[in-house]
């Protein structure tokens, strides 16, 4: 008696105990429980691409402004400091724009990072500024 493939073309001959080949193949036809492609209307939601309405897409499309702004205004901000006490309002805004970003953004987590760090750094060397200015006018004799 010979076995017929899985394909229903082609005949191979009946398996031995001793042939170590086997067929691990299942034969063409339906499984109790399943469903036929064609009698499915539609596919389970898990299956389903999740589609974007206009105003979320537009909403997107923006999704690192204030973490961008903030890393911008924190350079700035510290490149100011270095000369002065001019850079304490842009770093102050550095690091208000990046807790802005941290809770609105997503996708721009290391840049409101940064500018963080870089708004903190330029506060701190305005603090210092003022520490040694006010430092100096003590010594001034008057």
């Amino acid at each position: 008696m010979e076995a017929e493939r899985p394909d229903g073309e082609q005949t191979v001959p009946p398996l031995s105990r001793r042939d170590i080949r086997r067929d691990l193949t299942r034969p063409r036809g339906p499984i109790a429980g399943e469903l036929d492609y064609e009698s499915t209307v539609t596919a389970p939601t898990e299956w389903v691409p999740y589609v974007y309405t206009d105003t979320e897409l537009h909403s997107r499309s923006g999704g690192r402004g204030l973490s961008v702004a903030s890393l911008v205004f924190g350079l700035v901000g510290l490149l100011g400091a270095l000369f002065g006490v001019w850079g304490a309002p842009l770093s102050l805004a550095a690091v208000v724009l990046a807790v802005m970003a941290r809770q609105a953004e997503r996708l721009g987590g290391a840049l409101w990072a940064w500018g963080v760090v870089t708004g903190v750094a330029g506060l701190t060397i305005v603090i210092a500024w003022i520490v040694i200015i006010s430092q100096a006018i003590d010594r001034i004799p008057y």
